[in-house]
């Protein structure tokens, strides 16, 4: 994550009731036990509090080495979830990893999920951005079993964010010579600190109509979260957006001050990093990706 300005808010009320609830067909969106386990392996594993493979931890992910590891590592990440991992080698040193779901049918549209896996020089990146490469992750596992699916999905793990955005630069301009209908952008980068527990989220930069699929989102999972919106631009969805993609990033309280004090320093590790906000963010990252895989048309918010 890197910069920027100011925040209007906006308060999604989702009511609290369950009557039918046991007659809804079972939710592609997993237990919030289960969701905590696997962000829990995932971001331990990035971050260095666990073996990335036998004998090797990673300290950052900084060093073209430790990239390679991390790079290797997601790469198996997305096969245990039923899908074909690919490279996009976009320089000597960079290089992203992405996996498509592809609904079956020709000229679909596609949707873009994605977060930074690297971190800054001498940060283990925790929080920055394991957390998000971690909710990415989980929003794949749970897509690959939807069925009847409209639009394709791309899962995206970018190199290089903190060098300037490089990675999510180089994914927008292939799309953009491949001239792939893109419905929309969706990034997650910092989400694992909530020191207040109220769960809310910001949405920066939000497309046009983007807040009311969140909150449409929201009201499905029967959530109550605040959700503000502020004008942030330092990260990975910027760089969709400045070739005319719509583009929202999410990410914790970062301009409304309930964001880590362990930013780029050597103290972001798995242990500061709040799971179950994590898993509460994801679930609804989920359902609002589902959401679009399975429709035409935009979901509308809750009258």
């Amino acid at each position: 994550m890197a910069t920027t300005m100011s925040l209007a808010w906006i308060v999604v009320l989702a009511q609290l009731a369950g009557a039918c609830a046991a007659k809804r067909p079972p939710s592609t969106v997993e237990t919030t036990t289960a969701l905590v386990a696997l962000q829990t392996r995932i971001v331990g594993t990035l971050s260095g509090d666990a073996e990335i493979r036998p004998g090797v931890k990673i300290a950052n992910r900084t060093t073209p080495e430790n990239r390679l590891e991390a790079r290797t590592y997601l790469a198996k990440v997305l096969t245990q979830s039923g899908l074909t991992p690919e490279r996009q080698a976009y320089s000597a040193e960079g290089e992203n990893v992405y996996a498509m779901l592809s609904c079956g049918r020709p000229s679909a549209e596609l949707v873009v999920v994605g977060a930074h896996y690297d971190s800054s020089r001498g940060s283990p990146g925790a929080n920055d951005d394991a957390t998000g490469v971690a909710a990415v992750a989980a929003v794949a596992r749970q897509l690959v079993r939807v069925k009847r699916r409209t639009r394709d999905v791309a899962f995206v793990f970018f190199d290089e964010e903190e060098r300037g955005l490089r990675g999510s630069r180089a994914f927008a301009q292939w799309l953009k010579d491949e001239k792939r209908a893109v419905h929309s952008v969706h990034t997650i980068d910092q989400m694992g600190w909530d020191q207040d527990g109220d769960r809310a989220i910001e949405l920066e930069l939000p497309y046009e109509g983007a807040r009311e699929l969140y909150a449409a989102g929201a009201a499905a999972l029967k959530m109550m979260i605040q959700m503000h919106v502020t004008t942030e631009a330092g990260s990975d969805h910027s760089a969709f957006r400045r070739l005319g993609f719509k583009a929202v990033g999410l990410t914790e309280e970062y301009r409304n001050k309930d964001t880590t004090p362990f930013i780029h320093r050597p103290g972001d590790t798995a242990n500061t990093v709040e799971f179950a906000y994590l898993a509460s963010t994801t679930r609804l990252f989920t359902k609002v990706i589902e959401m679009l895989a399975t429709s035409q048309t935009e979901p509308k918010p809750p009258s």
